[in-house]
């Protein structure tokens, strides 16, 4: 398995973006095109970036639990795309 950068993978789902979810206190405002989290408006959080952590763990679950499907209705899934090796990069970290 390649080693990703942490800082551009998607917390929720390890996705790897190719942009940094949150750089400080900015937010992408993009979307996962795997699990569908906007940054910046789905884990707002009030501003308070210590209850991200919470809004991705719950958001993950809920992602697991609708069946791991891919969000983005504009990008295409990958070849050989495969979410429970996907979510191993976040238990890398």
């Amino acid at each position: 398995m390649e080693t990703l950068d942490s800082n551009y993978i998607c917390p929720v789902c390890g996705y790897s973006l190719g942009f940094a979810p949150w750089q400080g206190d900015s937010a992408a405002d993009e979307i996962c095109p795997c699990c569908g989290i906007q940054f910046g408006y789905d884990d707002f959080a009030g501003g308070n970036s210590d209850l991200r952590q919470g809004i991705y763990d719950k958001w993950r679950d809920n992602w697991i639990q609708l069946g791991m499907k891919w969000s983005s209705k504009g990008i295409a899934q990958p070849n050989n795309w495969n979410p429970e090796d996907q979510l191993q990069s976040l238990k890398q970290e």
